[in-house]
This record gives structure tokens, sequence and C-alpha cells, in this order.
């Protein structure tokens, strides 16, 4: 066992490799079904792990730090009843949106956005 290093893997072979000769660094591999291209983050937990393509990283981890920071304004609200679960489900009005960003400002360990951008997200939004 190594500190920080961490391995996932479906079986292990006990004997030992001779000959072999590292035939590629920083090249696609194929692991199960999937294409992994050099860049692509890697994202990997006990329960699985997550491959994104270099050209959605941006997209995905500004899609996730917002969704983090949607999903504890929302519970927030909802248990002060302040809004709904629908309300905070669906397509938020300007107050809302208002609101959000007021509260936004009061927890500044989970960044900053302008409306401009909260608008951006709020427009393709998918999920």
């Amino acid at each position: 066992e190594m500190d920080g290093f961490n391995a996932f893997v479906r079986d292990f072979h006990p004997s030992f490799l001779e000959e072999m000769v590292l035939m590629g660094l920083n090249t696609p591999v194929r692991i199960g079904n999937v294409m992994v291209l050099p860049g692509d983050l890697v994202i990997a937990r006990q329960e699985g792990v997550l491959f994104v393509p270099a050209h959605l990283a941006e997209q995905v981890v500004t899609t996730a730090e917002f969704v983090i920071r949607k999903d504890k304004f929302g519970f927030e609200m909802v248990k002060s009843n302040r809004y709904s679960t629908g309300q905070i489900d669906s397509q938020w009005t300007d107050e809302i949106k208002t609101e959000f960003l007021k509260w936004l400002g009061q927890h500044t360990e989970l960044g900053k956005m302008t409306r401009a951008e909260l608008d951006k997200v709020m427009s393709k939004r998918t999920w």
C-alpha cells in the first residue's frame, strides 16, 4: 500500500512479467469499452470511474460547481419554507435568481457568480 496512490483494477495476475517493454506514454488507451485520450479527466471513487473528454472539462467543472451551489441553496430554501421543491427544481424566476446571488454572497466559500454568469448557466440547463 502506498499513500496517495489509487488503483482501480478488475483482477490481478500473480505471474511475473518478463521481457516487457513500455510501448507508449500519453497515448490513447482502451479501458473496458471506453477510449481514454491523453488530457482526459479521470474522476475515480470507490463506486466507479468517470472519464471526461478534455474538450468538455471546463463545461463539466463549471456545471458541477453550479449544481453544488444550487443544491445547497435549494436545501436551505426548502427547509425554511421560502420556496417549494417545484420552484427550486424548475426554471428560476428573477426573484429566486436575485435571492440566490444574495445567498451566494453570504457563502463566500462557494465562490462568486455574477448575474450574467447565472443567466448563462441557467439558459443551458439540461439537468
